[in-house]
């Protein structure tokens, strides 16, 4: 049995930037009709700044993954804000040694809903953009440091 050779360091960042550009189309696209319609003004800024982003440049730029994870941030704030708890009361039957009692439910408003259902996407394009971004690093952090010697 013959062992593939590993894969060289371009092989692996190129890989790693496949992915990226693999999850970009249309992602402006489900920003812009999946997360805006649903964000206050905050939000709303940091979303555009992506949506902006991706459609000025082709590539990936070192700072897509910051401004990726500020989107992300401001759109978990928007879901935390349309998330509030409800008191349901538990059935008496269920009751031992007392005759009311109340459970807490987590509810989502249908904009929450809707933001937390459209973060997924924006997650995994944040996560590759990262990974990307770092190995780039990586491999330049290594040469300088192979040069200086």
């Amino acid at each position: 049995m013959t062992a593939l050779p590993p894969n060289t360091l371009v092989e692996q960042q190129v890989e790693l930037v496949r992915v990226v550009l693999e999850l970009r189309p249309g992602m402006s696209r489900h920003l812009a009709s999946k997360v805006l319609p649903h964000v206050g003004a905050d939000a709303r800024a940091a979303v555009e700044e992506v949506i902006a982003l991706l459609d000025e440049e082709t590539g990936i730029d070192s700072s897509l993954p910051s401004v990726l994870d500020h989107a992300i941030g401001a759109t978990r704030q928007e879901i935390t804000a349309g998330t509030y708890e409800e008191k349901v009361a538990i059935p008496p039957e269920r009751l031992i040694g007392c005759s009311v009692a109340f459970d807490r439910h987590r509810r989502l408003t249908p904009e929450a809903e809707a933001l937390q259902a459209a973060l997924p996407r924006l997650e995994q394009l944040h996560q590759a953009a990262r990974r990307a971004v770092d190995f780039a690093e990586a491999i330049r952090l290594s040469i300088r440091m192979i040069k200086a010697e």
